[in-house]
């Protein structure tokens, strides 16, 4: 394989992702830390002359660290090491000390399989790199250059940058409580979450049942994605026997959450964006003198971005409560992006990504999380009580993912069922690239392309009622079978 096909593998929507160490190897990010440096000058945005990196757990991920420290230094940029930290302790770095980094690298796969490892991005101001703001130039920065890696990397040594204390000030500046007494129960999935949640334990008044705090790259217990089928069962069933308020499960590098309710039922993303919205819209952004008691309509029409594959009960939530909503597009650099541009609020997707303007228009689980506790404490009820209103209003198809033989396969199927269903017979319809989304009176659907799979097709559906949702779900796949795509199981 030659070395552009080699690169470009790897090099995805929004980070790089690949098996390590057959795809993604030292000697690629050395080379990508080089190159990082180089964007960074071409744009003048050195200053500080420093990158923060950190890691997770996952097997390379040191190696991998190590290598992307080698080349920014070739590249004349000094790396600073955070550690072993979750990915949104990056965004806090180069959000609140922009002065002192210039950009952070995350190594990390996220919710892809343990075989899997990556880096993510952001420059000062923890605004990402992706395909559309510098990612496409990096990769072929790298692939342009025609240096390896020196044979042997030694050891270096680092300045180190401890972030604990100051990240978790910011979190509870944004969520200062009040927080439910009572019990819950957190399942780290053997990802990040073990290494931060315990620090954010100490500030709870919440008595915390952990559940799969072992820090283990193999993520034995139920793998690295809690979205995946029967990920939660294990979590359902904990809360249950301890009768806890809420069950908080995390990915691998813990920006992204899932939770379930105190009978062990899954609370979807579409629902918990919008029970975080209402929370948000009505009180202070941080650092503000918070009213007592709120005062009436204060959001005055804030606006909140949810992707386009969240379901009807968000634009609910978010006008009840007298916000603006707004269709975003899927993939955690875009909708942060949007979410500056639009001076939004808040943000969340389906995935189990949830943004904040306070926390620099970017995601973290662990500040989701916080405010989930504080949505239960200002109900005084629980959290089913919160979600089964939403939940019996619509009903959504089980999503449904394809891999077709090409990206250009994907992008096709995406465009033919596009034109099965027709603009002008639609209500709203929204377009991102070969993204779709279109509703129409008592039913919506979308389809897109993966960001992080490139041959996969992602099929939602969401109606009034179950038939009507099977039915359209039905008709979406049809062109999709047609065209040889296989289904696939979340991994």
């Amino acid at each position: 394989m030659d070395l552009a096909t080699s690169v470009s593998r790897v090099f995805q929507s929004y980070d790089i992702r690949g098996v390590y160490p057959a795809h993604l190897t030292p000697e690629l990010a050395f080379r990508v830390g080089r190159a990082l440096a180089a964007y960074l000058r071409d744009n003048e945005r050195l200053r500080s002359r420093r990158v923060v990196v950190g890691r997770d757990l996952r097997h390379g991920s040191e190696e991998l660290a190590a290598a992307v420290a080698h080349g920014l230094l070739a590249g004349g940029v000094t790396p600073v090491d955070a550690g072993l930290i979750s990915a949104d302790m990056v965004y806090f770095a180069t959000g609140e000390y922009p002065q002192d980094f210039d950009g952070g690298v995350m190594i990390t796969a996220s919710h892809n399989p343990p075989e899997y490892n990556g880096l993510k991005f952001v420059v000062a101001g923890a605004a990402s790199i992706d395909a559309n703001t510098g990612l496409n130039r990096i990769r072929d920065m790298v692939i342009a250059d025609g240096g390896g890696a020196p044979a042997a990397l030694p050891p270096l040594e680092l300045e180190r940058r401890e972030l604990a204390e100051a990240y978790l000030a910011k979190l509870f500046a944004i969520a200062p409580g009040p927080f439910p007494r009572g019990r819950i129960v957190v399942d780290a999935g053997n990802g990040m979450a073990a290494q931060v949640f315990p620090r954010i334990a100490e500030r709870l008044p919440c008595e915390v049942v952990p559940l799969h705090f072992a820090l283990d790259p193999t993520f034995p217990d139920r793998g690295p994605n809690p979205s995946v089928p029967h990920s939660l069962d294990k979590l359902r069933a904990a809360v249950r026997a301890e009768r806890a308020l809420l069950g908080i499960a995390f990915d691998a590098d813990a920006d992204r959450v899932a939770m379930v309710d105190e009978a062990g039922q899954l609370v979807a993303g579409s629902l918990l964006t919008g029970l975080l919205a209402q929370v948000m819209l009505c009180r202070p952004s941080a650092g503000e003198r918070r009213p007592e008691p709120p005062e009436e309509g204060r959001c005055g029409g804030a606006k909140v971005l949810f992707d386009l594959t969240s379901g009807l009960a968000v634009e609910d939530c978010v006008r009840e409560a007298g916000g603006t909503p707004v269709i975003a597009p899927v993939g955690h650099s875009r909708i942060k992006e949007r979410l500056r541009l639009d001076g939004g609020l808040f943000a969340g997707e389906e995935s189990g990504h949830y943004y904040f303007r306070d926390f620099y228009c970017c995601d973290s689980g662990m500040l989701a999380a916080l405010v989930a506790l504080e949505a239960l404490a200002a109900a005084g009820k629980p959290l089913s009580a919160l979600a089964d209103p939403l939940r019996n209003r619509y009903h959504r198809a089980p999503n449904e993912n394809y891999e077709l033989p090409s990206r250009d396969a994907a992008v096709q199927c995406a465009r033919l069922i596009d034109e099965m269903f027709p603009d002008a017979a639609a209500r709203r319809v929204t377009r991102y690239g070969p993204d779709v989304r279109k509703d129409y009176d008592g039913w919506w659907f979308s389809v897109r392309p993966s960001g992080t799979e490139p041959r996969v097709l992602r099929l939602t559906a969401e109606a009034r009622d179950r038939a009507a949702a099977e039915a359209r779900m039905a008709e979406l796949r049809r062109p999709v079978l047609a065209a040889g795509g296989k289904p696939l199981q979340p991994h």
